[in-house]
């Protein structure tokens, strides 16, 4: 894509432009290709800028939090790329009263930030996200969940910026949440969410996030890049246990690998490709399908182009 058509934005923004940028340092299975330009909004003012300039020249874009749940394509992303980590990066205690406290919190900010904010502040409700390496607009994207809980259930309102730049917000009652997924129109940019919490104390905190890392150490393969769960687990069913079932845990497509300890995870043990992983995926779908009749759906999120 020429250059010259951004020359107005990079005249008008105050936040960081760059070309030509490699995706795979920014998800976490470290694949993909090459995106047209990434640009940092530094305000939610200059985010409308952006989204208005892209109607106006029919340029597509694309958000992306820190990229735990997503597999780019070899061939990239044509148009913008933005990341909300510098416009929407803020914390606060919104309000309290009656031991319930509200946080108020940007999409972009990671939820290990949030979390270690919380449990300064002696606030219960978000220990289930420990060890998700995401965002909170990533989170509520996916409605992240583990341990029985999903970020739905502890969002109060979530800020959102439609596709014709105008902010509003909206409480869960009023969006289709669903199993990690919340379905919004496309284009729709999540920008902040209040947060139910109550009060408690640090060691309990603590003891409970203790807990849920060492679970994860236990099952999940943290030595290697990945992306968390590849399917969304079938009503009353494990994908990663179908997936074993049908044998094919350990098994490998390039440097793509089901894992070994987690058959619901493809890890990249070095140098892997995103065709590598989307075939190692239709592989698992078929063979999961061919014993067992179940069609197995994807939960990581897909973008970008063919290489």
């Amino acid at each position: 894509m020429e250059h010259e058509i951004f020359k107005e934005l990079e005249t008008t923004l105050k936040g960081k432009m760059l070309y030509h940028v490699s995706l795979k340092r920014y998800t976490s299975l470290r694949v993909g290709g090459i995106a047209d330009i990434m640009i940092y909004p530094a305000t939610i003012k200059e985010l409308q800028t952006i989204i208005t300039f892209s109607h106006r020249h029919s340029v597509s874009y694309c958000i992306i939090g820190r990229g735990s749940n997503l597999l780019i394509k070899d061939g990239g992303i044509r148009g913008i790329v933005i990341k909300l980590s510098r416009c929407c990066s803020t914390i606060k205690i919104a309000e309290t009263g009656r031991g319930q406290v509200k946080l108020t919190a940007g999409a972009g900010v990671s939820l290990r930030r949030l979390l270690l904010f919380a449990v300064k502040q002696n606030l219960s409700g978000l220990e289930f996200l420990s060890g998700i390496p995401g965002s909170l607009g990533g989170a509520l994207a996916m409605n992240a969940g583990a341990h029985g809980t999903e970020i739905k259930d502890v969002t109060d309102i979530i800020t959102l910026l439609t596709p014709q730049a105008e902010v509003i917000e909206q409480t869960p009652a009023n969006l289709h949440f669903d199993y990690r997924h919340l379905a919004l129109p496309r284009g729709t940019a999540i920008l902040k969410a209040v947060l139910k919490m109550k009060r408690s104390t640090k060691n309990i905190l603590l003891s409970r996030i203790k807990k849920i890392n060492e679970w994860r150490r236990r099952v999940q393969p943290l030595n290697y890049p990945s992306a968390g769960s590849v399917f969304k687990n079938p009503s009353g069913q494990s994908a990663g246990q179908l997936v074993e079932q049908v044998g094919l845990k350990g098994y490998s497509v390039g440097n793509a690998q089901v894992s070994e300890k987690h058959a619901n995870f493809i890890v990249n043990r070095g140098g892997a490709t995103a065709q590598d992983i989307l075939a190692l995926m239709d592989i698992m779908q078929n063979k999961v399908y061919q014993v067992t009749g179940i069609r197995l759906q994807p939960e990581i999120c897909i973008a970008g182009e063919n290489g």
